[in-house]
């Protein structure tokens, strides 16, 4: 199960999580994770943003931004952010034996 963050703000309650079309989206918009740690200045709000996507596709970037900036713990907070990510990432490829419906397939 992927991370999600979880907390109020202006008696709001968020929950941000990432998708993978959340994260197909963020990629339209030019984010990279290959480029989160050389370019941080345009990965981390892409990355940040991104989280709102799936659950909170509406709220202003105002209002994103005005979020971004109360977080404490900014380090935990890019930390858990890659995590996610990578967690996300994973889901493309691994296994998925067991679960009901799966395509058994082989190579001739």
């Amino acid at each position: 199960m992927n991370k999600k963050i979880e907390f109020d703000y202006n008696n709001k309650h968020y929950v941000l999580e990432y998708d993978r079309n959340s994260v197909r989206l963020m990629e339209s918009q030019g984010f990279s994770l290959n480029e989160l740690s050389t370019k941080p200045m345009l990965m981390i709000p892409l990355a940040f943003e991104g989280l709102f996507i799936k659950n909170h596709r509406t709220e202003r970037k105002a209002t994103v931004d005005e979020i971004y900036e109360h977080f404490k713990d900014k380090d935990k907070l890019l930390v858990t952010i890659s995590e996610m990510l990578s967690e996300t990432y994973a889901t493309l490829g691994g296994d998925t034996e067991g679960q009901e419906g799966n395509i058994d397939w082989e190579v001739r």
